[in-house]
């Protein structure tokens, strides 16, 4: 862990103790998360989520996952994902021919690596890749590339966000991604700005299709 990440480490543990923090979330199961679930899933016709941000325990166990790099939580949302994808999906397969789908983690900036010492969100990936044992599909995160650091999509309204993180995205030309289905992965979205402009940018490098797939809305 670096510097960065200690001094981040220190504040967040300062707001929002552990003691009390641990508690919510030491003994959550996959069984009592299924009760979370959202029934309208779909933001719009490529976006899916499974939970509501405005859910303090899951916003909780996001946080964890971010900022303190709890790899039990990650497991479970890892699980839930799996679970999730498995059912939305099916349908999707069949009658769209959205088969053998590469999973792309949308990439975190260096600096925000640097500050928490961890890319969540390919935490996320590599442990639903661990329970889905490549059956369902193959991560790759070495396609779509974060190649403009960006401020926090939280500082800014719908407009502004759309504008911050235009050209963010690049795509490493030497891996194809010609007709292949992808799904992108990402932990919260709120006007879908982010993953929208990512999948844009492999739609234009030829991707057949790209579904995303959020945590929470």
């Amino acid at each position: 862990m670096n510097k960065h990440s200690n001094i981040f480490g220190i504040v967040f543990n300062f707001f929002l103790p552990k003691n009390k923090f641990d508690a919510d979330i030491e003994n959550v199961t996959s069984d009592e998360l299924s009760k979370r679930l959202i029934q309208n899933n779909k933001i719009n016709g490529y976006t899916y989520t499974m939970f509501s941000y405005k859910d303090e325990l899951i916003k909780n166990m996001i946080w964890s996952i971010k900022y303190r790099r709890n790899q039990k939580t990650a497991k479970i949302f890892a699980l839930m994902i799996y679970d999730f994808i498995a059912e939305e999906f099916s349908d999707l397969a069949i009658y769209s021919d959205f088969k053998d789908p590469i999973l792309i983690p949308i990439p975190t900036s260096k600096e925000h690596i640097r500050k928490r010492g961890v890319d969540h969100t390919e935490v996320l990936a590599k442990e639903f890749c661990i329970i889905a044992n490549k059956d369902f599909c193959v991560l790759r995160t070495d396609i779509l590339k974060k190649i403009k650091n960006t401020k926090s999509q939280t500082l800014f309204e719908r407009k502004a966000r759309l504008e911050n993180i235009i050209g963010s995205f690049g795509i490493n030309r030497e891996k194809t991604i010609e007709n292949r289905n992808i799904i992108l992965l990402d932990d919260v979205t709120t006007t879908g700005a982010t993953l929208g402009e990512a999948r844009k940018v492999l739609l234009d490098a030829g991707a057949k299709n790209v579904i995303c797939v959020t945590i929470a809305h």
